[in-house]
């Protein structure tokens, strides 16, 4: 036995080191997507001369599936192997980054944009699945002591390589003729979704074990997990109640600047693809370095504060956006945007576990869910209703307000 111990001891480090490789070359390689096709699709669908309206759909289709299929999506995978899940479901979505290649070379201006369309329908379905299953993955791959350590070199890795790949895509963007250009950043993009999906593979989930107590203990009396919890609404009285009111309130001002954003970029102030990888890479650089501080602006501040506080800087992204006639202004507008999203991004789930009582949590972060998406869809379409309505440079300031209202609203009242 006294043998045994330290041979077990050695397999579970050589496991989690393992695990933690894969986990930091697939967020590597899901950088590189991020930086290149995540980045510029909704650019190119502007260039091309898609609607506000248009763009939304874009973004708004995650949201209509995820509302659609999360729950039987949920119930079905839980009696699938995590790993094999993960794996097959980010197979079924990424291989329709590679169609994005072809779009161009298939298809109208007009055509195009009913393709791209169709293609994000298509690719959320799988997925909606592959979320679910990668987070019972990483819960089941790496033990809960540990997950905090390799979940920040995953964010670090994240942040280095888009800032890269998003610099890189925008010199091709430059120099090469549209729209190759694209087909060549769409492919760039095909080629990071492909290997972050052969790291999956690779993830075995050796501490299942471990993490099953802790699902037990999401929610003690119903002794089920987020993935099975019905919406109890119970949890929304008082309290609660007010708080998803608030991050739905947020969600809802955040995406509704969200279709309005490449319109106003490319038509109205008429930004390179250059100006534009620039000033994303800055939102990046800057949401790294806040991210690397999070820790310990948090144990001063409290999650609640510093979420709150991050919400309020995002209006300015908008604001500056407003004000901008060439580079400079956007560039300002996107170290806001980096470091509203650095603060929101790192405290919001924290704050949400801090906040849901330990009986209710799956049912308070099934609700959250809920209003998660429903202010996706709802901010996605409501943003180009807005600039219809008046026009686009009105509709920024009403999403900088609305910004900066939900976080001194979260600070007072969350």
């Amino acid at each position: 036995m006294r043998t045994q111990i330290p041979l077990f001891n050695r397999f579970r480090q050589n496991t989690l080191a393992c695990n933690s490789i894969h986990l930091y070359m697939d967020m590597l390689w899901f950088g590189i997507l991020t930086g290149s096709t995540m980045s510029f699709l909704s650019i190119y669908a502007a260039r091309i001369g898609a609607s506000a309206f248009q763009i939304g759909m874009i973004n708004g289709a995650q949201a209509i599936v995820n509302l659609i299929v999360a729950l039987p999506a949920g119930h079905y995978l839980s009696k699938r192997p995590v790993n094999r899940t993960a794996f097959l479901s980010a197979l079924l979505q990424r291989i329709f980054y590679g169609f994005l290649i072809f779009v161009p070379m298939i298809f109208s201006k007009p055509q195009q944009m009913l393709a791209i369309l169709i293609i994000t329908f298509i690719m959320w379905i799988p997925g909606t699945a592959q979320a679910i299953s990668f987070n019972a993955l990483f819960a089941d791959s790496v033990p809960a002591t540990n997950r905090g350590h390799v979940a920040g070199i995953r964010n670090a890795v994240l942040s280095i390589t888009t800032i890269v790949s998003t610099l890189i895509c925008g010199q091709l963007l430059t120099y090469v003729v549209f729209p190759l250009n694209y087909q060549i950043v769409f492919g760039i993009g095909f080629l990071g979704a492909a290997m972050s999906t052969m790291h999956i593979w690779f993830v075995k989930p050796a501490f299942k074990e471990e993490h099953a107590h802790e699902m037990i203990q999401i929610d003690e009396d119903k002794k089920v997990s987020v993935l099975h919890s019905l919406l109890r609404f119970d949890v929304l009285q008082g309290k609660f109640g007010r708080i998803i009111l608030l991050l739905f309130t947020f969600h809802f001002v955040q995406y509704l600047g969200i279709a309005i954003f490449p319109i106003y970029q490319v038509n109205i102030i008429h930004i390179s693809d250059f100006v534009i990888s620039v000033g994303t890479s800055i939102f990046y650089i800057v949401m790294f370095l806040v991210s690397i501080r999070l820790e310990f602006i948090t144990r001063r501040f409290g999650y609640r504060k510093v979420l709150a506080f991050g919400m309020g800087v995002l209006g300015f992204f908008p604001a500056f956006l407003a004000m901008s006639n060439g580079p400079a202004l956007y560039f300002i507008a996107n170290i806001f945007g980096g470091m509203g999203w650095g603060f929101v991004g790192g405290t919001i789930y924290n704050y949400l576990l801090e906040s849901a009582p330990r009986g209710g949590r799956a049912g308070f972060l099934s609700w959250y869910n809920l209003v998660f998406n429903a202010g996706i869809l709802l901010g996605s379409f409501g943003g180009p209703l807005i600039g219809q309505l008046s026009n686009l440079h009105i509709a920024l300031w009403i999403v900088a307000v609305g910004r900066i209202a939900a976080g001194i609203a979260l600070f007072y009242f969350g």
